[in-house]
């Protein structure tokens, strides 16, 4: 035989000639680690690694595998092209150095190995074709303990081994399980050092196809057996050959054949190694090696390679070192790739685990990992395979041919074995004496004992120490009293998510008086540690599942606990007083339980946020039932309130309850013998309304689903009973575990490969998504059948793919997306809009303000900018926007959107600034839908409320250049220390701020609710999820319909843990009973200020739920009320049934316009002194009902109703109080308040406010302030003043608030005079005394004719001045003029006579707010006022 494996040694080293592979080093190659040789102590390595981490990411990762005696870590440096996610049929390779720890080159050898492949990748062809094909790991030193205790230039080791043996005086490399040996007592791993036990796990967990183990001492390449089943007497010189003997040979020749010194075989003193390599047990017995524990336990073919006839030579022989072996290190890394690789799937294309792919004629078969991937190394020839697996028949054999220089592939299917029935084929279980009856390895019934806080520690302390590779313990926070929260990790990878592993959680003892839980983790934590690696459940578990085991969430209760209580309440709550299962964020409600979040809530909530779990259960006692989500309802009423994975989770706790062996009987505790669950299981809000419970959280925020386990009647029961649980319980403790493999798993990429975290998983009909984790890894639990799954991601195109998971359980599906396109979505959706995607940032307020004009200017047929036009947009600037803007809108519904309005609440600023950008593009383009919208809404677009947001501080971005990072929901830190407008609303009595700036805005934020009269708000936040809605009694299912209708318009819903920040329900209720505005707040974001970045992929979340919100103003009715002349009945109401709420009609028209629901209505139209009328009407969805509804007048005998009130009560007489300032301080506190105004916003002073039905009447103050104390009820309130017309307003007064309720009034001016409009009356008057002046002037005229009297004196020019004559002449001046002088006006054209005026100057002057004309005719100095016309 050892010819024949000469001859295939050469057939070997003839392939790698083949293959063109140098054999000395390139002079391009990198190498500068030789230029100073040391060697690196521990700190010194670990530094160098994880140096190497940092600075190549992309390529190398550095792993603990465990830690040693001394604590120091056992590092592992992986290195490939895709190191992060390994890619299908990547084989595995590894190199361990200095298990000996005075054995050094090889620890040296791998340092520089590292070194060489990191810088030469990219570089040299042969090193970048390994790393991209090869998932190579590199541990210099197994045994850093013993190396530190060693020392440089000793060739041989120190006496008694000091160095070459671990902290404890161990050979690791005779501390392996051994073939030939009796079995330990325990499990496989029991008593074996920290090292051994770290690495065996390692090897077991990974699919490692080929592993090198460095060692000095010699110059040989060593292969197994390295024992024999006779080794006891005998030490040397029988080979034990393992079934693959011939290619251990191959493979040894391989290395040996490229190393100058040792294919000598005589490197060293006495050697005499034919061609450099030995069968280990022919060299020498070697009991627990390391190589011969890799080729039993594992798929890992491991060859020992001594380097070195001195084990700790000077550093200055390391680079003729490096020359020797650095050939052969590479030649043996390229043997990864000989044989035959591929991937055993199902008959659904499903990866088949664990599966024996089998050599005909070789006794020793490789197992395929968790991808169903398998690798078996061969040499060239013809083989004969197949594969095989529990459940399923072999598959047909193959025959596979192995050539040189190539990698065979040969896939198998497996089909499912059909199940057989017979009277013998009875399963048996038989574990003989390895197992006790509670099903530990080691019997201990001393730990059947309540386990207090330090007897519970020392317990979880004591089984991390004995089982270090598998266990990992932390503390995840302190309790109130400081006790720490103990988490024990279980799995072969216990220290940090592995990528496709998902993460399981129990926590117990929330509690503290409910303590079963609390012990059987414990319990779990010895069975699983103990059976792991002799049992195939435990081991696959674990090898597949990360283990989460928190014993006691309240340790401080536990401790205030009594043993034998059964049923009382002494040591539930924490050491504050609260139950930490009330204590929870809820999606429904925040209250007394859950305002002040607990140190043990906290630090639960932290660490379940900080790792993908998957699946979880909370274990409690006092019932015996397994409880799903939802615990509580919106109104805390008892029903079932289904979650959307009801499904899923009826399955998960029918699957504990099933394996439980009595839950599933459904049977009552004897304390309640009435309450009995079918099958064992409840759904958690039809037993009894939870609020702050922990399962719904998990479900709602970590997206882990978890269910709450009831496990026993009694709360504390003695220990004695303790056993019995153990039993109920613990095969279904694993049963559940289990499911967490239950449906579909993946990875989500990007097409080049890049892992995607935190994309979104749907599931098609399923409204609550997961996300994937750091490495883009996902988990779906799903019950067999088809589905439609959903990938999205933000700046990635969102991908839909049709899956089946099998009746098996479980089917791995990844997907990769494509980065999307801006343009495209913007074109698609937001009209081209590219300011909306690109180039993003938070603007300042001037520039917000600037913005809107800017909207007003380009849009002037569709948008008004209002800013400084009244006190209210003085203060609050906004841009309205409708079709036609310049024409009424008295017909429309008025829609707000606002934002800001807490300063640390900014998203809605640029949301609605979208909006209004959005609106106005489609108005632009004539868009049906906005068109249609805008002709029936007029739409407030209010971005800035709080105008505070610039003295938010923090460091973060406010602008994004270009494209937006297609990222998560990422948060800016932030800090302010005012107070809000959003806080000062609220200030009933006393004022929260003193800054006159906050009172001013919100005063005028007041006014503006009372002014416009919004029919809806939508206000636009972050900080949590979901959308808030007024409790309005009647009108709740209105705004729950809207809010639903947002939600269910979100692609992908938000999920956030809630913040008790900006907007909450106090607020939204207090606006509506008090400013009878309904305000719906959208909660956009996880964060209060997220990052710049996200605003255009928010956006894009909201845009379409947004539309939808304003679309319901499409449904409803509206209509004019007028009497049967047609005259507009301004006092008129519309009341609709089941609501109490009533609608005035405006003043001008006598419209009426109301939001409904679709469905039947009927609507009562009253006006008083007019007869109702009762209309039946069908509101349909997306319509507007229009409506001409007439009403008759009572008094037919008298005269027609004018319309207003004012004349119907003048004879009504009541009590008159005149005293208002402070009427709700006796023992009626509430009623109605405000302000009576005239139609020019002014205040109306002293107008009369009667209430008939209480006998009330009252004046109001000189600024038109009033109040009435009312009782509740329904009333109608009658203002009054001279001069003005009255109104009648129906009000409800209710007690829902202990204040009373807003109503402003509007009184509009009469006009009339004697019954004529005062216009009319003005007119008609002029035009009369013209008439009559007209007509006295012509008979005055027709009197004087005769005497020839007119305008102009008829005098001769001496008649005119005889009387002035200073000179005393007469003659002249009294001769007779011989003819008739012509009369005509006077013209003086001197201007600077100071004595001459113009002739016919009219005069007009303002007069006591009524206009006079004068008319002055003037001849020279005499002026003669005639006319005054009124």
């Amino acid at each position: 035989m050892f010819p024949r494996a000469i001859l295939l040694a050469c057939v070997i080293i003839n392939i790698s000639e083949s293959l063109n592979i140098p054999t000395r080093s390139n002079s391009s190659e990198y190498e500068k680690f030789l230029e100073d040789p040391t060697y690196l102590n521990y700190d010194e390595l670990t530094n160098l690694l994880k140096k190497l981490e940092t600075e190549h990411p992309d390529l190398v990762r550095l792993h603990s595998v465990g830690k040693t005696v001394r604590n120091r870590d056992l590092w592992a440096l992986e290195i490939n092209s895709n190191v992060r996610n390994r890619t299908v049929l990547t084989p595995m390779f590894k190199y361990v150095a200095n298990m000996h720890g005075d054995e050094s080159v090889g620890r040296q050898l791998t340092i520089y190995l590292a070194l060489y492949l990191i810088h030469n990748y990219g570089k040299v062809e042969r090193v970048t074709r390994l790393v991209n094909t090869t998932d190579i790991f590199l541990m210099p030193s197994m045994n850093p303990d013993g190396y530190e205790n060693s020392q440089e230039g000793l060739c041989d080791s120190k006496p008694h081994y000091v160095g070459r043996e671990n902290e404890n005086g161990v050979d690791l490399n005779r501390d392996f399980p051994d073939q030939f040996q009796a079995t330990r007592a325990g499990t496989i791993l029991s008593g074996r050092q920290p090292e051994t036990v770290a690495v065996m796990t390692w090897i077991i967990s990974r699919p490692f196809v080929l592993s090198g183990n460095l060692h000095g001492g010699s110059v040989v390449a060593s292969y197994p057996f390295d024992d024999s089943e006779s080794s006891n007497n005998r030490h040397c010189c029988k080979e034990s050959k393992s079934p693959d003997n011939s290619l251990f040979k191959a493979l040894s020749l391989t290395y040996a054949q490229s190393n100058p010194i040792m294919k000598t075989g005589k490197a060293c003193k006495d050697d005499n190694f034919d061609q450099g390599i030995t069968n280990g047990a022919f060299w020498y017995e070697v009991s627990g090696g390391m190589q011969d524990f890799n080729y039993i336990h594992s798929n890992c073919f491991e060859i020992t390679f001594e380097l070195s006839c001195c084990k700790f030579p000077n550093a200055s022989t390391l680079p003729q070192e490096w020359r020797n072996n650095k050939e052969s290190l590479l030649r043996f890394m390229e043997a990864t790739h000989w044989g035959v690789k591929g991937l055993v799937t199902n008959e659904r294309n499903e990866a088949v685990l664990d599966a024996d792919v089998v050599v005909v004629g070789v006794d020793h078969n490789v197992t395929t990992s968790n991808r169903g991937e398998y690798w078996r190394l061969l040499l060239p020839g013809t083989y004969e395979m197949y594969a095989t697996a529990y459940g399923y028949l072999p598959s047909e054999r193959a025959t596979v041919v192995v050539e040189e220089n190539k990698t065979a592939i040969q896939n198998f299917t497996l089909r499912l074995s059909p199940p057989q029935k017979g009277p013998y084929l009875t399963v048996q279980t038989t574990n003989g004496t390895l197992y006790d009856k509670y099903g530990f390895v080691i019997s201990d019934g001393t730990i059947f004992k309540h386990h207090h806080y330090k007897d519970l520690v020392d317990f979880m302390m004591y089984y991390h120490k004995m089982y270090p590779n598998i266990t990992h313990l932390h503390s995840i926070g302190k309790s109130v009293q400081g006790r720490d929260l103990y988490v024990m990790v279980i799995s072969s990878t216990p220290r940090e998510h592995v990528p496709g592993k998902p993460e399981f959680k129990y926590i117990a003892n929330m509690h503290g008086n409910e303590i079963v839980g609390r012990e059987l983790l414990l319990y779990l934590i010895k069975y699983l540690c103990e059976r792991y690696g002799g049992d195939d459940t435990v081991t696959k578990l674990l090898n597949t599942t990360r283990i989460h085991l928190l014993p006691s969430m309240n340790p401080d209760g536990y401790e205030m606990s009594q043993e034998g209580d059964s049923s009382s309440v002494v040591g539930r709550n924490n050491a504050n007083g609260f139950d930490l299962n009330r204590n929870f964020p809820d999606q429904y409600v925040v209250n007394e339980y859950n305002k002040v979040i607990q140190p043990e809530t906290q630090a639960v909530m932290d660490w379940t946020l900080s790792e993908p779990f998957v699946l979880s259960s909370n274990l409690h006692n006092g019932a015996l039932v397994a409880n799903y989500p939802y615990d509580d309802t919106p109104n805390g009423t008892i029903y079932e309130n289904s979650s959307p994975d009801d499904k899923v989770f009826k399955h998960l706790a029918m699957t504990y309850s099933n394996a439980h062996r009595t839950m599933h009987e459904g049977k009552s505790c004897p304390m309640f013998p009435n309450e009995k669950f079918i099958g064992g299981i409840t759904n958690g809000a039809k037993w009894y309304p939870v609020t702050g419970g922990m399962q719904d959280w998990n479900y709602l925020v970590a997206g882990c689903m978890e269910i709450t386990l009831e496990i026993g009647c009694y709360k504390y029961p003695d220990s004695k009973f303790l056993p019995q649980y153990w039993l109920d319980n613990k095969d279904a403790l694993i049963a559940y575990i289990q499911q967490v493999h239950t449906g579909v798993s993946g990875y989500v990429t990007s097409t080049i490969g890049s892992a995607i975290r935190h994309a979104e998983v749907m599931v098609e009909g399923v409204k609550h998504p997961v996300k994937t984790a750091e490495h883009g890894d996902y988990w779906r639990i799903l019950l067999p059948g088809e589905y439609n799954l959903t990938f999205s991601a933000r700046g990635y195109e969102s991908y839909t793919a049709a899956i089946v998971v099998p009746e098996s359980g479980h089917v791995q599906y990844n997907v990769a997306l494509m980065k999307d396109d801006k343009l495209h979505w913007a074109s698609a959706y937001d009209f081209g809009l590219g300011e909306n995607q690109f180039n993003v940032k938070y603007h300042r307020n001037d520039e917000i303000y600037a913005l809107l004009a800017d909207l007003e200017n380009r849009h002037p047929q569709a948008a008004a900018f209002e800013g400084g036009d009244d006190y209210v947009s003085m203060e609050i600037h906004s841009l309205k926007i409708t079709n036609q803007i310049n024409s009424g809108d008295e017909t429309k519904f008025h829609l707000a959107v606002i934002g800001n309005l807490f300063a640390t609440q900014p998203i809605g600023r640029e949301m609605s600034m979208y909006l209004a950008r959005h609106l106005l593009a489609g108005h632009g383009i004539g868009d049906y839908q906005i068109m249609k919208l805008l002709n029936n809404c007029v739409i407030h677009i209010i971005p800035i409320i709080d105008r505070a947001f610039d003295q938010i501080r923090g460091e973060y971005d406010k602008e994004v250049r270009n494209n937006a990072k297609p990222d998560y929901y990422a948060c800016n830190n932030i800090s302010a220390d005012f107070k809000q407008v959003g806080e000062q609303i609220l200030s009933l009595k006393g004022r929260i701020s003193n800054h006159q700036d906050i009172k001013s805005i919100t005063n005028a934020f007041k006014h503006m609710l009372l002014d416009e009269k919004f029919d809806l708000v939508l206000n636009i936040e972050g900080g949590t999820s979901g959308v808030l809605y007024p409790s309005t009694g009647d009108q709740t299912e209105l705004y729950k319909n809207i809010a639903d209708k947002y939600n269910s318009n979100l692609k992908t819903p938000l999920t956030c843990s809630p913040q008790i920040r900006g907007t909450d329900y106090l607020l939204t209720d207090y606006l509506y009973h008090e400013y009878n505005t309904p305000m719906l707040t959208a909660k956009v974001s996880c964060c209060e200020y997220p990052d710049a970045g996200n605003l255009p992929y928010i956006w894009r979340d909201i845009l379409g739920p947004t539309m939808t919100v304003l679309q319901t103003t499409l449904t409803g009715v509206e209509g004019y009320v007028k009497d049967t002349k047609l005259a507009p009945m301004s006092n008129a109401t519309v009341k609709v049934s089941g609501m109490a709420q009533s609608y005035e009609v405006t003043k001008n028209l006598a419209h009426f316009k109301i939001m409904l629901m679709p469905g039947k209505y009927d609507l009562e139209v009253t006006c008083p002194g007019f007869e109702s009328k009762l209309l039946h009407v069908q509101v349909t969805d997306g319509n507007l009902l229009s409506l001409k509804v007439t009403l008759y007048d009572l008094n037919v005998h008298g005269e027609p109703y004018p319309g207003v009130i004012v004349n119907a009560v003048t004879n009504r007489t009541g009590a008159t109080d005149m005293t208002i300032h402070e009427p709700f301080e006796g023992i009626v506190s509430t009623g109605i308040r405000g302000y009576v105004r005239d139609d020019s916003n002014h205040p109306c002073r002293k107008p009369k406010c009667t209430s008939w039905k209480k006998n009330i009447t009252l004046f109001t103050d000189e600024n038109g302030k009033y109040g009435i104390p009312l009782p509740p009820g329904k009333y109608s309130v009658v203002f009054d003043r001279s001069g003005y017309f009255g109104d009648v307003k129906i009000v409800d007064v209710n007690n829902v608030n202990a204040f009373p309720k807003v109503v402003m009034v509007t009184l509009k001016k009469n006009a009339n005079v004697l019954g004529i409009p005062r216009l009319a009356f003005v007119l008609l008057t002029g035009f009369a005394s013209a008439i009559f002046m007209a007509i006295a002037l012509f008979c005055y005229m027709a009197c004087k004719k005769k005497s020839e009297y007119g305008l102009l004196s008829q005098n001769g020019f001496y008649e005119d001045f005889k009387d002035n004559d200073e000179c005393g002449e007469k003659d002249l001046f009294t001769r007779p003029l011989t003819s008739k002088p012509i009369t005509r006006p006077y013209y003086d054209d001197d201007d600077d006579d100071e004595h001459s005026e113009y002739v016919g100057r009219a005069i007009s002057i303002w007069f006591r707010g009524g206009r006079h004309s004068f008319i002055a005719v003037e001849i020279k100095n005499i002026t003669y006022n005639l006319l005054q016309l009124v």
